[in-house]
């Protein structure tokens, strides 16, 4: 077969077998035991991917086309859709035993990607010459529809960093992947080989390629350019809100050191509201965060929100009904938690999640990583997310509220605060008490109107830049990127203060009865506080704001027993 023409020639396969050794196939002879050239594709398991090798080849016995490796139901599906792709070109398959191999033999292969690598290499070993570009330096990840056309599929991203740690030369995909590998190719073209994508939207455009032709529907994506795609929504943000002065300043600091937020208060105080709005003022990720966000979503959808293309941080809002499959995800299938990494993941009603639940997210917010195993597999899921949590002070809403009675009972007001454990509490950087709004709600309307034309979001999200460019010179030196990741041994060099006069400090402010945990995460945010404002040091009202906004402290403030707090 002439891979240059193979846009205007039909390929007719004779079925005359020649003494049971030979076939004519295009006027090339095709014996037992011809194999053709090494194809890429690639397999991922959760943020693990690498490569894996396609070739078929002509054996003795029964006619039929198999296929082994350790294949899904879905993967076999795709060689007979190869082969209808391949049918609908002009291109078929003689009646005989055609043996389809995928390497390494022992790794479990699923998913519909493997549609175009098979239809590749069963064109290769019926093609006549060898092709003019050579298909084992590139990567191919595709569906195949029936009449040859190719379709988005999941996990591009993940098969082009596997392409890339290889040394290939780029990946060919489907038209509708490009624009998520042109944002991974364009963080990487700084250092190493760039890697090259190219898109198409059918099979013979694909095939005529590997025949040295440069046809019309190729797509290249070295780089991306400037706004390009539909950036998506952006959410709400600030400008439609009032915000108490703390509140506001809770904001900012959970913005600026990436800390985990939890706020309490009575019904319509503006708890979700917050937690909602909370991403519209967060910078857009860095290089590695957000390759690493890609590679979620990427085995999620085929295709990516653009909001997330642009580098804008996710934010996700499960229901407190969802499962703990749907929070920490599966090994083969991301969760919640693992969708908002690099942004928000906000938990309303907290204490209605079950109990297990809740525990299970201890150790990932502490490393920032899900680890799920089953019986058979097990997955890695990068979780470094800004949790934003939010309930009632009671079962009914109104414990300490001055516009309504509580009628809870003391059983029900210690059974609903038992269902957030010490621990999980003390892994919560930021525990703020939403006052009640001390205005009428017309004069709330009345200042939104009078705020027309300035943007408090534009405000906040500046701050919060200034405030993370400030830390981000201190930090590089400690080996980190935001407050939330200080060490305890660095917590001390981050302050900026003489050791006797760090020490002399945080016993004055933080009682001996804390614990370290506590102890740490009030000097991560007294950190913050202080890039908020330019200073070098941590001062003693940042130390001693950052305490009132732990759990203890917090709860008295509620005027809850501590007894039944932790």
């Amino acid at each position: 077969m002439d891979f240059g023409n193979l846009s205007n020639q039909q390929c007719e396969i004779s079925k005359e077998v020649v003494k049971g050794e030979t076939l004519r196939a295009g006027g090339a002879d095709i014996a037992a035991g011809d194999v053709s050239t090494l194809v890429n594709s690639g397999v991922s398991d959760a943020l693990d991917s690498r490569l894996m090798q396609i070739e078929c080849g002509f054996m003795r016995g029964f006619s039929g086309l198999q296929l082994i490796g350790n294949t899904s139901e879905v993967c076999r599906d795709g060689k007979e859709r190869a082969r209808a792709a391949l049918e609908s070109l002009g291109i078929h398959i003689p009646p005989r035993r055609l043996v389809v191999s995928l390497t390494p033999a022992d790794i479990k292969k699923d998913g519909n990607h493997y549609d175009l690598p098979f239809a590749v290499s069963l064109a290769l070993l019926l093609g006549k010459g060898p092709p003019q570009v050579d298909p084992s330096r590139w990567l191919f990840a595709a569906e195949l529809g029936l009449s040859g056309a190719l379709r988005p599929v999941k996990g591009v991203v993940s098969f082009a960093i596997a392409a890339t740690l290889a040394g290939l030369t780029g990946v060919v995909v489907a038209a509708d992947n490009v624009r998520e590998v042109e944002v991974l190719a364009a963080h990487r073209a700084g250092g190493g080989r760039p890697l090259v994508v190219l898109g198409f939207a059918h099979l013979r455009d694909v095939l005529a390629w590997l025949g040295g032709e440069e046809p019309e529907s190729v797509r290249h994506g070295h780089l991306v350019s400037d706004g390009a795609g539909d950036t998506g929504s952006q959410g709400p943000d600030f400008d439609d809100m009032i915000l108490a002065p703390e509140l506001e300043l809770a904001a900012l600091v959970t913005a600026s050191g990436m800390h985990s937020l939890l706020l309490r208060g009575s019904p319509g105080t503006g708890k979700s509201m917050l937690a909602a709005r909370l991403a519209s003022i967060l910078p857009d990720m860095e290089a590695s965060e957000h390759i690493d966000a890609m590679r979620v979503y990427s085995q999620l959808s085929e295709r990516l929100p653009g909001s997330l293309l642009a580098g804008r941080p996710p934010f996700r809002a499960p229901h407190h009904q969802a499962s703990a499959a749907a929070i920490l995800g599966r090994p083969d299938t991301p969760g919640e938690m693992a969708l908002a990494h690099g942004g928000v993941l906000f938990l309303d009603e907290l204490p209605e999640f079950r109990r297990d639940l809740l525990e299970a997210l201890r150790e990932p917010l502490e490393t920032g990583e899900i680890r799920v195993s089953r019986s058979r597999r097990k997955g890695r899921w990068r979780a470094r997310t800004i949790l934003v949590a939010a309930c009632n002070n009671c079962p009914c809403g109104w414990f300490g509220s001055g516009r309504k009675v509580c009628r809870c009972s003391q059983g029900r007001l210690f059974a609903y605060r038992q269902r957030l454990s010490g621990p999980i509490l003390e892994r919560i950087d930021l525990h703020v008490n939403v006052p009640e709004p001390s205005e009428a709600t017309a004069a709330l309307f009345l200042r939104l109107a009078e705020r027309r034309g300035v943007s408090k979001t534009r405000y906040m999200a500046d701050r919060v830049r200034a405030a993370r460019a400030f830390a981000a010179r201190r930090n590089e030196g400690l080996g980190c990127v935001v407050n939330r990741d200080l060490a305890a041994h660095q917590l001390v060099a981050a302050a900026g203060l003489p050791t006797g006069v760090f020490a002399s400090l945080v016993n004055r402010v933080v009682p001996r009865s804390a614990s370290s945990r506590s102890v740490m995460r009030t000097l991560r945010v007294a950190r913050t506080l202080a890039d908020l404002a330019s200073s070098v040091q941590v001062r003693a009202v940042d130390l001693e704001q950052a305490w009132r906004w732990q759990a203890e402290r917090a709860a008295v403030e509620r005027g809850e027993d501590i007894a039944g707090l932790v």
